[in-house]
């Protein structure tokens, strides 16, 4: 995480003092969302979303890699949680609107791997692949900060000695602030 950090502010630091257009970079940050699961006691779980898009500026395609979370508590210790995820995404990522309003639509798909707590070892973590679709859209809101709505889904099913240690099938929403440094 910290390799990641250090390289977004890098990318970011840059992009903010120059002025050429070759890469458009986003940087999504400050969400929060979650989604519905039968097994939470209220039947919500929350999460939120640190991610990094990456666009060639004349290409319509994007990398994003993003790092998540979905938790009841800071301490997750319920198999229904995922207590860190890392996937990296191939996004179509057009623009809707160029005027006063900028914004920008994807789609896309992606692979990454998922922790969540171990079935009577709360403080352990199991490890998963996980797959997902995303769909979203980011509005410029002034200069280059913007607010983004994400929608995706979560697919990770893992099994040991006939026992499901990881169970997903799920419709995360979230909702954030964006820096853009391509606008």
């Amino acid at each position: 995480m910290k390799k990641f950090l250090v390289a977004a502010v890098a990318i970011l630091t840059l992009g903010t003092f120059s002025n050429a257009q070759a890469v458009d970079v986003t940087l999504r940050l400050l969400s929060q969302g979650g989604f519905r699961d039968h097994r939470a006691s209220d039947g919500i779980v929350g999460g939120g979303q640190l991610a990094l898009d990456v666009k060639m500026d004349e290409r319509p395609i994007a990398i994003s890699i993003s790092y998540e979370y979905y938790t009841k508590s800071p301490d997750p210790t319920f198999p229904y949680e995922i207590a860190g995820l890392v996937v990296t995404n191939v996004l179509y990522k057009a623009p809707v609107i160029r005027e006063r309003w900028k914004s920008d639509v994807w789609l896309g798909g992606g692979v990454g791997v998922l922790y969540v707590p171990k079935i009577g070892d709360p403080d352990a973590r199991e490890r998963g692949i996980l797959f997902d679709l995303v769909g979203g859209i980011n509005i410029k809101v002034f200069w280059k900060v913007g607010l983004y709505v994400e929608g995706k889904y979560i697919y990770s099913n893992k099994t040991t000695d006939n026992i499901k240690v990881i169970d997903f099938s799920d419709f995360p929403v979230l909702v954030g602030f964006s820096l853009n440094f391509g606008w």
